[in-house]
């Protein structure tokens, strides 16, 4: 039974692994540098919300939360996902999803806004296309990839209601 829990410290490591996995595919997130465990808690601490997603107490993901710029543009969230491997390709990448649009919604967010989605990520577009975000511009080449090349990405913006979340 597949259910969300805010992080603690009992997976912190699992969870800084995932997501090193994740910068070392070199294929979605932007950032270069490996966490350690102390940074990547610091890293969580400062995030509006960290959602880890179980299923029988075992970790599957989680994603985080966070204003995606400051001030007067502080209404709209940001968010990244993070997949384990071994619960990578079993379609429960919308569901992380779907729960962070309703977290920010609870959160008190109007808008999820993300920034560098690499155009290549086709199934992380799929689940964004389906759950109804739009596609506001491309970003020629303005992602590089772990293999030296580079791929367009896109930014995508979803407005935030109770009724359409």
């Amino acid at each position: 039974m597949i259910e969300f829990k805010d992080f603690n410290n009992n997976d912190l490591e699992l969870m800084k692994d995932a997501w090193n996995d994740v910068l070392e595919d070199g294929i979605a997130f932007p950032g270069l540098d490996m966490f350690d465990t102390d940074s990547f808690k610091d890293y969580l601490l400062q995030q509006s919300k960290v959602t880890c997603m179980y299923d029988n107490n075992t970790l599957l993901g989680y994603y985080i939360i966070h204003p995606n710029n400051i001030g007067r543009c502080s209404h709209v969230a940001n968010a990244s996902y993070v997949m384990l491997k071994e619960s990578r390709g079993k379609h429960l990448g919308k569901v992380l999803v779907k729960q962070s649009l309703i977290d920010a919604y609870n959160l008190g967010f109007k808008g999820m806004q993300y920034n560098a989605v690499v155009a290549n990520n086709e199934k992380a577009l799929h689940i964004y296309d389906s759950l109804g975000f739009t596609r506001v511009g491309i970003i020629p080449k303005g992602f590089l990839l772990k293999n030296g090349t580079y791929s367009d990405m896109y930014v995508m913006y979803k407005g935030l209601k109770k009724e359409i979340i």
